[in-house]
């Protein structure tokens, strides 16, 4: 089970992530901070502040793939530290739209006399990524800025639902449910139901910002990818290397999309996107 546990005397809990390198430290907000460097765990101390074989477990294997954390302090510690640091699980979902690459919570594990470990994502069990992704200063950046609009389309049941898509499919350990669950989340988010294949790239391409040619050629794109998602959904066959490249595009789309809307502060409405679609006229 998802969670971060916090002592008595605690005052800071770090949050150990996968996927992404933090050059250096960042403050993302006041107490919250994201880490380039990932402390070595003491097997003793861990094993003792394990209350469950899973946040054992979640906390040996991250401790091999962990490539960044987010320490997150507070002042009165205990109950206050515990809720703050829960909330900054979020900034994980942030982290991987603003970097458009897979960001995974692993575990966390709090400071004081007798330090507690809890397991931080669905799963003990975790497929590291090929490459982690360089968190550059812009996108740690861009992340800052667009906090509060973030947190704001999180309630919005699109956004939300979506963002949870993306956020759990790089935790799936084969391309094929990754790209069901991603393409769940770019058609749930863009509130298509018919037509699936040319709405949902004529409303990715209305969304993204480009020239007219970058528009067509995003276009294109997404109806490649719902091919692969097509074959998949419906049973067909698919080598392993269209597999990898059918999540791949999946995901990129979604994070382009997820992107795009923090930045715009909405997701826009089917109507909105029929609109737009009909303004122009064929000479």
């Amino acid at each position: 089970m998802v969670g971060v546990a916090s002592g008595l005397d605690s005052k800071k809990i770090t949050i150990f992530g996968h996927g992404i390198v933090v050059p250096e430290r960042f403050e993302i907000s006041e107490g919250i901070a994201l880490c380039p460097y990932v402390p070595r765990l003491d097997l003793e101390t861990t094993v003792a502040g394990c209350p469950t074989f899973a946040d054992y477990a979640a906390a040996l294997q991250g401790n091999e793939i962990a490539s960044f954390t987010i320490e997150v302090e507070h002042v009165s510690g205990g109950k206050e530290l515990a809720i703050k640091a829960w909330n900054s699980l979020w900034l994980f979902h942030l982290l991987s739209v603003a970097c458009k690459a897979p960001c995974l919570m692993l575990y966390s594990m709090s400071d004081g006399q007798n330090p507690l470990y809890s397991a931080a994502s669905p799963t003990p069990f975790i497929k590291p990524v090929e490459k982690n992704c360089v968190a550059t200063l812009d996108r740690l950046t861009w992340a800052k800025e667009n906090q509060s609009k973030f947190n704001n389309l999180i309630k919005n049941s699109e956004f939300g639902s979506a963002m949870r898509c993306f956020g759990g499919a790089h935790y799936l350990m084969t391309n094929d449910v990754r790209i069901m669950l991603l393409w769940a989340g770019i058609e749930g988010l863009l509130s298509v139901d018919a037509e699936l294949s040319r709405r949902l790239a004529l409303y990715a391409a209305l969304i993204i910002e480009g020239t007219s040619e970058q528009k067509i050629a995003y276009f294109e794109k997404v109806k490649k990818a719902y091919v692969v998602r097509s074959r998949v959904v419906h049973g067909g066959t698919a080598n392993p290397a269209k597999l990898k490249q059918g999540y791949e595009m999946a995901s990129s789309i979604l994070a382009d999309l997820l992107v795009r809307c923090v930045e715009l502060g909405k997701v826009p409405s089917p109507k909105e996107l029929d609109l737009l679609a009909v303004e122009a006229t064929v000479t």
